[in-house]
């Protein structure tokens, strides 16, 4: 049976292959800096090349795009053409495809509870939610044309995605947030986990939301995601959000202790590195 492998890019970047079939979450790489962010973004074509080089893949089955803010979306449709994937998110995510000339590739919208294949891999989405505080909230109704404001990267629909393999189980949930039950049923051997604006939210919310996605899963590691300012270049260190976004220390505190008593080995995921 292939060895299943993982990979951490950055934000809610996660790869999943077995050497012969592969899957990317998100696959955000250009990384605007604070002064584009704050005027208008474009895909950046040298940093993506760079980051799927450095993935070491050639070929994807398949993009999937868990909300369409410009942290997920902005280079999806850019990855899932280079690659040859089928690019597979929400009417706002085909909307970004859309305006950059992209509307004749391959796109998937998710069902949630609905599995599809893509190369070895059974995909099924799930129903989720942004976590607190979203600043740009809403459908995107009208194509998305590079270069263009941050704001129009709204929301859309979430997604967690379950993605099912003869060697194993892995689930990336982007947000911190969840949807009651959603993810009753399900297994997991790997979670990557949403921590970005948990330290913001109470001790009890913290434990739900263990319960909710850990504890539903049971899965034997987590990997927290969605920690690093997403601003910095991928050539440079990942550095934590600042503290006015997250605390990642009071959630690290709080996952570290459930952690301990479910049994499950948490670490935050290197850069790159295949686990």
């Amino acid at each position: 049976m292939p060895e299943l492998r993982t990979a951490f890019a950055g934000v809610s970047n996660v790869l999943v292959s077995d050497g012969t079939s592969a899957v990317l979450v998100d696959g955000f790489f250009s990384r605007p800096s604070p002064l584009k962010l704050a005027t208008r973004v474009a895909p950046d074509r040298g940093r993506i090349d760079d980051a799927v080089r450095r993935l070491g893949v050639r070929e994807l089955d398949a993009v999937l795009v868990s909300h369409s803010h410009v942290d997920h979306a902005l280079d999806a449709p850019v990855v899932a053409n280079l690659t040859g994937a089928t690019l597979s998110g929400s009417p706002s995510t085909r909307k970004i495809q859309e305006g950059y000339g992209l509307a004749a590739e391959p796109f998937e919208e998710p069902v949630p509870g609905k599995p599809v294949e893509f190369g070895s891999f059974t995909v099924t989405p799930v129903d989720a939610r942004h976590s607190h505080g979203d600043r740009v909230p809403g459908e995107i109704t009208k194509p998305v044309r590079p270069p263009a404001s941050a704001k129009a990267f709204k929301t859309g629909q979430c997604y967690s995605f379950h993605i099912a393999h003869p060697a194993g189980n892995v689930v990336v949930h982007a947000s911190a947030n969840f949807v009651p039950g959603a993810l009753e049923g399900y297994s997991a051997d790997v979670v990557y986990l949403g921590a970005g604006a948990a330290g913001k939210q109470t001790e009890e919310w913290r434990e739900r939301y263990w319960r909710e996605t850990v504890g539903a899963l049971g899965p034997r590691k987590v990997r927290p995601i969605h920690w690093d300012a997403f601003w910095r270049p991928l050539s440079k260190p990942l550095k934590l959000l600042p503290k006015v976004f997250d605390d990642l220390g009071a959630t690290m505190a709080t996952f570290e202790r459930l952690a301990e008593a479910d049994g499950v080995d948490l670490a935050l995921p290197e850069l790159w590195k295949a686990e």
